[in-house]
Order: C-alpha cells, then sequence, then structure tokens
C-alpha cells in the first residue's frame, strides 16, 4: 500500500447514524483527509472497490451488512488485503473485540467518540500500516537471500506434519534429533516461548499464508539463551518451505550499539543524543497541540569536592543515586503534603538525561501553566537535598536549576538547552540550591501564581470569600424559578479577583475540594435562612468541579451537608459540565443517579460544548439542561446558532427536561427564546449577580413588576 506525496489520503467512513457520520466527517476533511461516506456495509464494499481509500473508519452495527462481514468482504479483495480498518463500537466485551479481529479489523474505538482526537488515531494507523508494509517488503528480501545462502531450510507437509530439516536445523537448534515431527522442534524452544510457537504452527497447518516469529532456545543457563529467527511461506495447498537462522550476535550487538549511542554509561540515563530526539519529538507534539514544554538544566552543587575528596568512583556512585532520586522525584504522585506535579503531566513522557559530568536535563513535557515547571524544579531541590550516602560515606549536596520553555525561550534544541544553561548560571550567581527561569517575566509569573494559590490557602482559612446569587426566571410566568450560587473572591491587596483566574488555579492545586464543600454549605445555609424569613423558598443552584466528583464521595458530602443545614433536598440543584459527564458515562450514570437518590435536582451545565452522544444523553438522569452562554450571544444574528439553541430545546422537551438558557442580555434574545418555548433563562437581562443580602428587596421588586405588567 503506497501512498500519494500529492494528493488527499482517502478515509472511506461508514456509519448508519448520519449524526455520527456526518460529525466523523467533517473532523476528518478539517485535518486534511479526502473523505468518502457510506451508509451501510454493503455500500462501503462498493465504495472500497470504486475508491480504493487508504483507510476505513467503520461502525459495527449497521442494517443490511454490520461492520464484521464488511471488514472480512473488504480483507478479501487483494487491494484491501492490507488496507487498516478501524472498527467503531458500542460493544466492549471481549467476544465483540475478537470477532472485530478475526474479521481483520486493525483496531477499535469504543463510542463516545472524541471526534477532534480521531484524525490523530487515523494518521497514526496509516503510518502504522506504512511500516507494516514496508516490515513485509523487508522479510520477502530476507527470506529470498535466506533460501539462497541455505541457512537452515526445512520442509514441512502440513496434512501428515512431516518436516525434513537441513543440518544446520539441528547445529542452530542445538540439537542432535530433531525428529520428523514438529514435536521435535517444538522441544528445543525454551519453555516461556513454547506455547505461543505451538499456537502460530498450529495456526498454519489450516492458513496457507506466509508466517514468521521469533523464540528462544532453551537453554539451562537464561545468559547464554540463543535467539532463533523463522520465515516459512507456501510452495502449495499442502507444502511450506521455510528457514531458520540464529541471530543472538546481530540482536546483542544491535542492542549494545543503540545503547552505546543513546546512554550514558555510568547512571544508565539518555545522553545528549537520545534527549535532542525527545525533545524533537515534544516539539512535534506540542506544536500540534498549541502547547508547552519545559527543560530543566540541573548542576549538581559542589561535586567537584566528592571527585577530590572521595575518588572518582564516589562521584560515579553519587551520581547514579542523584539519576534514581530524579527518577522518583519525577514519578512520585502528588499529595496533600507535596508539591503538585503538572496536572496533565503523563509521567511516561517526561525523560530525565545526563548531559556529562555533573550535568542533567529533565524534560516536562505538556506544561500547561509555567509554575508547572516550577513544582518540578522545587522537588527536585527537595529530594536532592536529602543526605547521600556513599559506601559509608554521609554526603550533602544541593542542586541549581535553569529552565527554558518551548516555545517562548526557542524552537530549537540547542536553543533552548543554551537558554536553560544561562537561566542556572543565574540561579548560582542568586545563591545555588534554587531555580530560575531563562525569562524574568514568566519567571515573575511564576512568583505571582505561587503567592497567589498561598493567598488562596489563606482565604480559604479566614473566611475570605463570599457569595453571590444569580436569579433565574420562567418564561411564562416571570415568577422567580431559582438562583445559582457563584463563589467570589476579594482579595486584600489585588481587589476582585475574576473566578476564571483562581477557580482554575483552585482545581489544580486540589483547593477547589474544601472551596466546593464550603460553597456548598453556605449557599443551604443562606437558602434556610430566606426561608426561615418568609421568603419564598426556591431551588438554589450549585456547581460541582470535576475534581470534586474524582476526589471525594460527593453524594456523601452533600448529604452531610444538608443534614447539618436543614435544607430540604427539592430546594437544591447541582450543576454538572457535559465534559465531565462524557468522559466516564457509565461511572456519570451512578453518580448521578446517587445524586437524584437524595431527592435534590440535577442539571447539565454548559451544555453543546462537549462531545456528548444523544445515546448516553437519554441515560442520563437529570432534570435540566442549561445552554451554554456561548450560543445565546450571537443568537439574533447568527443562523447557526439560532438553529442549535433550537433543536437544543426541541431535544431536550423531548426527554421531558427543562431548559435554562444562560448569559440571556437583551430583548431580542429573550424574544427568540420565549418564541422557541425556553423554560428559564438566566443573565444580565434578568439581574446580575447580587449578596446575599440583596436578594430579598430583589424579589419584591420583580414580583412587584411583575403584577404590575399584568
Amino acid at each position: 500500500m503506497t501512498y500519494s506525496t500529492d494528493q488527499k489520503p482517502k478515509v472511506l467512513v461508514v456509519d448508519d447514524d448520519m449524526a455520527g457520520l456526518l460529525m466523523a466527517s467533517e473532523a476528518l476533511s478539517a485535518a486534511g483527509f479526502e473523505v468518502i461516506e457510506a451508509e451501510d456495509g454493503q455500500v462501503a464494499v462498493e465504495q472500497f472497490e470504486k475508491h480504493k481509500p487508504d483507510i476505513v473508519v467503520m461502525d459495527v452495527i449497521m442494517p443490511r451488512m454490520n461492520g464484521f462481514e464488511s471488514c472480512a468482504a473488504i480483507k478479501s479483495r487483494e487491494a484491501g488485503e492490507h488496507v487498516p480498518i478501524l472498527m467503531i463500537t458500542g460493544l466492549d466485551d471481549v467476544e465483540s473485540i475478537q470477532k472485530a479481529y478475526e474479521a481483520g479489523a486493525t483496531d477499535f474505538v469504543t463510542k463516545p467518540i472524541n471526534f477532534y482526537l480521531l484524525p490523530y488515531r487515523v494518521r497514526y494507523m496509516m503510518r502504522s500500516a506504512k511500516t507494516a508494509d514496508d516490515l513485509r517488503a523487508s522479510q520477502i528480501r530476507l527470506g529470498k537471500a535466506q533460501r539462497i545462502a541455505k541457512l537452515g531450510q526445512w520442509e514441512w507437509e502440513r496434512k501428515t506434519d512431516h518436516v525434513e530439516w537441513s543440518s544446520e536445523c539441528g547445529n542452530i537448534l542445538q540439537t542432535k534429533s530433531l525428529g520428523n515431527k514438529l514435536s521435535g522442534f517444538l522441544n528445543a524452544v525454551h519453555a516461556d516461548d513454547r506455547s505461543h510457537v505451538a499456537g502460530i504452527l498450529e495456526r498454519a497447518q489450516s492458513d496457507d499464508s506466509r508466517f514468521t516469529f521469533e523464540f528462544r532456545i532453551a537453554k539451562n543457563n537464561e545468559e547464554d539463551a540463543r535467539i532463533i529467527h523463522v520465515e516459512a511461506e507456501p510452495e502449495s495447498d499442502t507444502h511450506m518451505v521455510g528457514t531458520i537462522q540464529d541471530i543472538t550476535e546481530r540482536t546483542n550487538a544491535e542492542e549494545q550499539i543503540h545503547n552505546l549511542a543513546y546512554y550514558d554509561l555510568v547512571t544508565g540515563l539518555p545522553n545528549r543524543a537520545h534527549l535532542y530526539d525527545m525533545i524533537s519529538l515534544a516539539q512535534a507534539r506540542c506544536a500540534k497541540q498549541s502547547s508547552k514544554f519545559a527543560l530543566l538544566f540541573l548542576d549538581l552543587d559542589h561535586f567537584k569536592q566528592v571527585n577530590d575528596t572521595l575518588g572518582h568512583n564516589a562521584g560515579d556512585l553519587l551520581l547514579r543515586q542523584v539519576s534514581s532520586r530524579l527518577t522518583q522525584a519525577i514519578r512520585q504522585r502528588p499529595s496533600e503534603n507535596t508539591v503538585n506535579l503538572p496536572a496533565t503531566a503523563n509521567p511516561n513522557t517526561e525523560v530525565i538525561a545526563r548531559l556529562g559530568g555533573d550535568e542533567f536535563v529533565v524534560l516536562v513535557d505538556y506544561v500547561d501553566r509555567v509554575e508547572d515547571a516550577a513544582y518540578v524544579a522545587r522537588r527536585i531541590c527537595q529530594t536532592l537535598s536529602e543526605t547521600f550516602n556513599l559506601d559509608g560515606n554521609e554526603v550533602r549536596i544541593t542542586t541549581t536549576i535553569g529552565i527554558s520553555l518551548f516555545p517562548d525561550d526557542g524552537d530549537t534544541a540547542d536553543t533552548l538547552l543554551k537558554h536553560a544553561d544561562v537561566a542556572m548560571y543565574h540561579a548560582k550567581e542568586q545563591g545555588r540550591n534554587g531555580y530560575q527561569f531563562y525569562s524574568q517575566s514568566i519567571h515573575q509569573l511564576a512568583l505571582e501564581r505561587f503567592a497567589m494559590e498561598r493567598d488562596l490557602r489563606k482565604s480559604l482559612e479566614t473566611d475570605g470569600f463570599h457569595l453571590e446569587y444569580q436569579p433565574k426566571i420562567m418564561l411564562k410566568t416571570g415568577e422567580v424559578a431559582g438562583l445559582e450560587a457563584l463563589v467570589r473572591w476579594n482579595h486584600p491587596e489585588r481587589g476582585r479577583v475574576s473566578p476564571a483566574d483562581f477557580i482554575p488555579l483552585a482545581e489544580e492545586t486540589g483547593l477547589i475540594v474544601p472551596l466546593g464543600e464550603w460553597v456548598l454549605r453556605t449557599a443551604c445555609r443562606q437558602m434556610v435562612e430566606w426561608i426561615d424569613a418568609g421568603i419564598a423558598p426556591f431551588i438554589m443552584a450549585v456547581n460541582c468541579s470535576a475534581i470534586q466528583l474524582v476526589r471525594t464521595d460527593m453524594a456523601a458530602v452533600i448529604k452531610e451537608t444538608l443534614q447539618d443545614t436543614g435544607l430540604n433536598p427539592a430546594y437544591l440543584e447541582i450543576e454538572l459540565t457535559e465534559s465531565l459527564l462524557m468522559q466516564d458515562v457509565e461511572g456519570g450514570i451512578k453518580i448521578l443517579q446517587a445524586l437524584k437518590d437524595l431527592g435534590l435536582h440535577v442539571s447539565i451545565d454548559d451544555f453543546g460544548t462537549g462531545f456528548s452522544s444523544l445515546s448516553y444523553l437519554k441515560r442520563l438522569p437529570v432534570d435540566k439542561l442549561k445552554i451554554d452562554q456561548s450560543f445565546i450571544k450571537d443568537l439574533t444574528t447568527d443562523p447557526g446558532d439560532a438553529a442549535i439553541v433550537t433543536s437544543m430545546i426541541t431535544l431536550a422537551h423531548n426527554l421531558d427536561l427543562t431548559v435554562v438558557a444562560e448569559g440571556v442580555e437583551n430583548p431580542e434574545q429573550l424574544g427568540f427564546l420565549r418564541a422557541e418555548h425556553c423554560d428559564e433563562i438566566q443573565g444580565y437581562l434578568v439581574s446580575r449577580p447580587m449578596p446575599g443580602e440583596d436578594f430579598a428587596d430583589w424579589v419584591d421588586a420583580h414580583n412587584a413588576g411583575e403584577r404590575k405588567a399584568a
């Protein structure tokens, strides 16, 4: 299979669900693919024969011909033998997965699909398919060379299981007698590999296709085990020929050459060459995702004194212990009492390299905030400052770190390393055992974020937050339907801090858990006070963060709060974002049901901004959908937004859900929503958020205005 360099790669998308077909096609077209569509398996086979696509993305459950049958039909054709096929299914049982692979599928993915990531998945499969094509071509050439060189030749009559071995086979397998059956060959195979090899040969008895595999010879001493490579191909329906080659020396030499080229001999860490490769990969990832990564350039303070005093052997031992501690510092998971790693960091993508001497580099991938790199630097400094034991000699050292960020401080490995090195020397000038960003402005930003985190913690301890409440009204009657509790922070020095600044910081640091519980308790207590004062009860809506659901038993927290405050659960509503529920639909359903069992209301906030599936939406035990204000903003001027909002309202009503429109700011928006029978609205047209002490007066004024209008 080849791919044209001057044409768009072709993707055949097969799905009987028109919505899924449209969304997949749009995502792939936007990513630069030529998309061919098919609404069922039979049409898919016809389209494949007509267009010869490079890859197929196919749903499983379809009329006329399902995905399994269509996949098998495509694979049976000469042009489709090696075409990658991605199966999309809601079935996650082992039998269905096995059936997909037996039909010839390359990979599968379960619904709901993240259509943003689908083009990356498709490109990865195409690259893998090309790699497989190249490997197959290479194996054919190698097999011919082996046959010409007479390297361990054997012939197998599959019907009678009769095998003829050349004399070289016995020498390679280190046995005097292989016999004329496969059992003699299997006896020479290492016990740990025997089941795998036997399975391959068993399948080969009924499948007349070419095969290849590798195994180890059975040896008492594992260090002396030989690695054997087998190639085989059919000469007729029942006759197969093959070769055997001992590749132990080649494998060992390749491994040694690779280690010498890419790893440091003292510590076993990646060396400069390997680091450059990893930086290149990180650059490609971050460029595609518009994200950042950081390079931390480490220099051990006073390392020369250890070498001069205790000798170079002790110095090498110290370097190995430093590398071990660096690995632990990067892999260590955060806790309440430790410095946090970046929230999105994957420990498997972090790289620790030794450049030589006492210089190390840590690549911190997926840095969302500049202080993420500072967190890692602080942890490293803390970890390396603890005592080292070098063969009975206790040694204490520190480290100084310079930090550069991609792409802010450079777009090449050399530039980033140079700037991190410069920053490291600046840090040494300021007293060692610390870190410094290359950019002073970024360094200052990190310090400010640390200060804000400190102030955030302090405000939680000293009641530095307060709530404001934004009403919601029913469009049919104009009556107050409820209100939403919104947390606000008046900083003693910064003044009013935007929730857009401190809520993400609270989530990243885990402070959202105590803050969220404070908001819930305060809002419930306020509603009880209003009811006791004679104000008609309304439904109080409180937002719930994803971090609260992951780290706490939210249902238990809410139940305890209701008991402590005495609020009737019928007057409490919990708002959860759509994207949060779609991350784990089944888990989300369980959480929602636990909340519903308490007797409170549940709404989906920011509806329309995630990747929800209608098949899952109807299963969610919720009461309301809140249309995100991004769709309301241009409602009366953008036909697309108008159509989306109309569809959302219709969908919600068909599912017996109440619809709330957020961000309503002008009469034109109100008129549109009233005409489309939206149930409730919230926004500046109704009221800005207000302190709790102003709410009673606002309700009286609003009700008076409604009576006058009537």
